[in-house]
Parts: C-alpha cells; sequence; structure tokens
C-alpha cells in the first residue's frame, strides 16, 4: 500500500505543477490501483483453479468448505513465500504510470491548445476595435484601379511621394533610378496582368497616394508592396483606411499573413506597422541594380 501513497503524491505533484485538481488525482490514482488489484487478483485465481500454478490443492472434485479453506491458505502461503505480490504491484504501477500519466498528457495538452486559441481570438476581437475603425474624415475618397487612362498618374505621383519619404534617406540618383524601374508603365501593366492590384487614392479628386498588393495562393500571403500618401494627408486617418483596405482584401481571401518590406531608416513608416500588428521577421539586402541595394526589413502580420 505504501507505493500506492507514493504514486499518488508523484501524481499529487504532477497535478500540482500544471495547476489541475489535486483531490481529483490522488483518488484517481488510487481507484486506478484497485481497479487493478482486483484485475490480477481475478487472473491469480484462475491460474490457480486451472493448476497453471500449482499449490498442491486438488479442486477438480466438488469443493466443500473444508476445502476451501484448505485452498485459501494454501494459497496465501504460497503468495507469502512467492514473488508475486511485489510483481503485480510493479506491474500495476506500470501500467498506471503509463495509462493515466498518457491520458493526464494528452488532456493537459488539449487544454492548453483550447486556451491559447481563446487569447487569440481575444486579441483578433480587440485588434478589430482598434485596427478595423473607420477613421472620420471631412474629404472626400476614392480609390480607383489603375488602367489605361489613368496610370500616367501613377509614376509622377510615386516622385513627388518618394521625395518626400526618401530625401534624408536614399540619395537623389537612387531615387530617380527606382523610380524608373518600379513605376514605369510596362512594369505597372506586367504586374497588373499578373493578376497584381495597383490603385490610386484620390482625395477631393486629387491623386494623393497609392496602393500595390497581391494575394500569393501558394504561402496564403498578401504581399503589400506600396502603401504611399502625400505627407500632408499622413495626419487625418488616411493612412490607417488605406491600410485597413488591404486587411480587407486578406480577410476576403482568408490570408493567413500580409508581409511587406520597409527601409531599416524609415522610422515613421515602422512605428505605423507596428501600430497595425506588423512585427519584424527579417533583415535582408536586396540588389537592385545599377550598384544600388534596398536595406530592408521584412514585417509580417498573422491575420
Amino acid at each position: 500500500m505504501y507505493l500506492v501513497l507514493i504514486f499518488s503524491l508523484q501524481f499529487y505533484f504532477l497535478a500540482r505543477v500544471f495547476k489541475k485538481n489535486k483531490l481529483k488525482t490522488i483518488l484517481t490514482v488510487i481507484g486506478l490501483y484497485f481497479a487493478c488489484s482486483i484485475f490480477f487478483g481475478f487472473i491469480l485465481v484462475i491460474l490457480f483453479f486451472t493448476k497453471t500454478i500449482d499449490i498442491g490443492v486438488d479442486l477438480s472434485q466438488n469443493p466443500t468448505p473444508e476445502t476451501m479453506n484448505i485452498y485459501s491458505e494454501a494459497m496465501l502461503e504460497y503468495m507469502t513465500h512467492s514473488k508475486i505480490p511485489v510483481i503485480l504491484e510493479v506491474l500495476t504501477f506500470i501500467l498506471i504510470g503509463i495509462v493515466y500519466y498518457s491520458y493526464l498528457k494528452r488532456k493537459w495538452a488539449f487544454e492548453a491548445v483550447e486556451k491559447e486559441i481563446i487569447k487569440q481570438q481575444e486579441f483578433l476581437k480587440k485588434e478589430e476595435q482598434t485596427v478595423f475603425q473607420k477613421p472620420k474624415l471631412d474629404v472626400y475618397l476614392h480609390f480607383h484601379s489603375v488602367n489605361e487612362k489613368n496610370i500616367h498618374l501613377v509614376q509622377p505621383l510615386a516622385k513627388v511621394i518618394w521625395d518626400e519619404c526618401y530625401k534624408d534617406i536614399l540619395d537623389r540618383d537612387q531615387i530617380n533610378y527606382m523610380i524608373d524601374m518600379m513605376y514605369n508603365s510596362n512594369k505597372i501593366n506586367e504586374g497588373i496582368a499578373n493578376g497584381e492590384t495597383w490603385e490610386i487614392l484620390k482625395i477631393d479628386n486629387i491623386p494623393s497616394g497609392y496602393l500595390h498588393y497581391t494575394y500569393n495562393k501558394q504561402d496564403n500571403t498578401v504581399y503589400l508592396s506600396k502603401i504611399y500618401l502625400k505627407s500632408t494627408n499622413q495626419t487625418k486617418g488616411i493612412g490607417q483606411m488605406m491600410m485597413n483596405r488591404v486587411l480587407d482584401f486578406a480577410q476576403k481571401n482568408h490570408a493567413k499573413f500580409i508581409q511587406l518590406t520597409v527601409n531599416k531608416n524609415n522610422q515613421k513608416a515602422i512605428r505605423f506597422y507596428e501600430k497595425n500588428g506588423f512585427r519584424n521577421v527579417e533583415s535582408k539586402v536586396f540588389e537592385i541594380g545599377n550598384g544600388y541595394v534596398m536595406d530592408d526589413y521584412i514585417y509580417k502580420k498573422t491575420l
């Protein structure tokens, strides 16, 4: 019986570590012990009666109270002088240890996963209440898909915004090179033909910003390549509305992630992305030709 107490204490401390019902754990272990003892006892009686284990008493004749007493005494004497009780105790507790601990481990794992799911759901609810809150604006906004009629607006708009955004980060030659490389009409049309989304944002019918993003089914990720807005409009909540548009697009496509790159020295943009739940996952340098590189962070948001 002392082994029962030892095992009960072991499972008590396991339950304490995992903050589970300690009394219930102890009683369950003791109950399993007695159940196993009864089972093994029944097996022993069968082995004695069938003479698989010979204890020197013949019960092939009709048993009488006297022969049953003799049989009981012989069985007790055999058990006293043999190692069977010790073996059965060891087998019992090995069985209890394997079965019950495996059950507890699986149960606690499921409970931990369930708690994590609840936490994620609560986090998403809070995030939806903040990130997806529509800013109140006193201007007229409209997104226009880039097409042959308005594609000529993209590059001049990019020049204005890049001059504001990167004047203290990149030199003039690199800015001009990157705009010519990334915003020429052929490049934009090629992206649109491949399923990429290009949009111009007009504020009171004036081109003031643009978006470029695409959904990759293979890795279930929306890649936000460009989200730019004139500096004169960046304090009005319009940038948040542009980000919400991309988030809505990702949710409609059931994307799991949104990923973007940002220049390491663009602190204003980094603060904006981190406010929206993006996290820095990698630092990478991209060669873009003509001896220039983009020294960026890769940011990712889990949806």
